[in-house]
């Protein structure tokens, strides 16, 4: 039976925490008679924990870091290094054949700079190009992918390159059957009730609304295309311990943006 492909990008406290990913491991086992699944991480704040040790503090521009050369070396130190081989370990002592990627190998995802910043040309780049033939591979032998947002271009500059983006380029990709991003929050807010289900539609109105706000509204816009692009569903919400997984992919909790 071909199983359904799940993209599951990890964020925020959910990647430093060591006591929640087995919860999640056990929660991906109980699902694996008809799921895989793919991981993808992020790691900012342990990125921006690590340069302020150096003197180094993080410039943003529309809530994404803009890169220097000095700083993109402690991106690949703690992306491609400490919190990729920490997932890695960990999915590994929960009983799955883990493998810790970045966009370089394979060439799995490329990109190029987002140009100049400060008279620099930035790290910080955007996704020109996806390789998902190494997945494939990795996903018919029953490895558990685990790809952090680092890549290149094709001169071989190093990228950072948004978590967010490298999930939503990749699933669509693949046209996956599902994304979901794991939150510090429940699932989209308006005021203290979740918004569990928006179509396209919704979406716009609570943009308008501002009930959406700050970078919630890209995310949902790209939420839709990669929708439009062959990707089942988009899902927002929190892995608070065991049965969380199962619960999002139920409905029972989080916001579930569809077509």
């Amino acid at each position: 039976m071909k199983k359904n492909i799940i993209t599951l990008k990890i964020g925020g406290a959910l990647a430093k925490n060591e006591e929640l990913i087995p919860d999640l491991a056990e929660d991906m086992k109980e699902c694996g008679e008809d799921d895989a699944f793919i991981i993808i991480h992020g790691g900012g704040a342990e990125v921006t924990e690590l340069t302020r040790k150096f003197g180094i503090e993080p410039v943003f521009e529309k809530g994404i870091r803009i890169t220097t050369k000095e700083e993109m070396q402690f991106v690949d130190k703690v992306l491609s290094g400490k919190v990729n081989k920490r997932l890695v370990r960990l999915f590994q002592t929960c009983g799955f054949n883990a493998v810790g990627l970045s966009g370089s190998d394979g060439r799995l995802f490329t990109g190029e700079s987002l140009g100049e910043c400060n008279n620099c040309l930035t790290h910080t780049g955007r996704i020109l190009k996806v390789n998902t033939h190494l997945l494939h591979l990795l996903l018919k032998e029953n490895y558990l992918p685990i790809i952090a947002s680092t890549s290149m271009d094709e001169t071989g500059m190093p990228l950072n390159i948004n978590a967010d983006e490298v999930a939503f380029e990749v699933s669509s990709e693949m046209q996956i059957s599902g994304i979901i991003f794991f939150s510090d929050i429940p699932g989209i807010l308006k005021g203290e009730k979740i918004l569990h289900r928006l179509r396209p539609e919704d979406i716009k109105r609570e943009v308008d609304a501002k009930t959406i706000t700050g970078g919630m509204i890209p995310k949902t816009k790209a939420s839709i295309d990669a929708l439009n692009k062959g990707v089942g569903r988009i899902i927002i919400g929190e892995f608070t311990g065991r049965g969380s997984l199962k619960s999002l992919l139920k409905e029972k909790k989080g916001t579930h943006i569809t077509l």
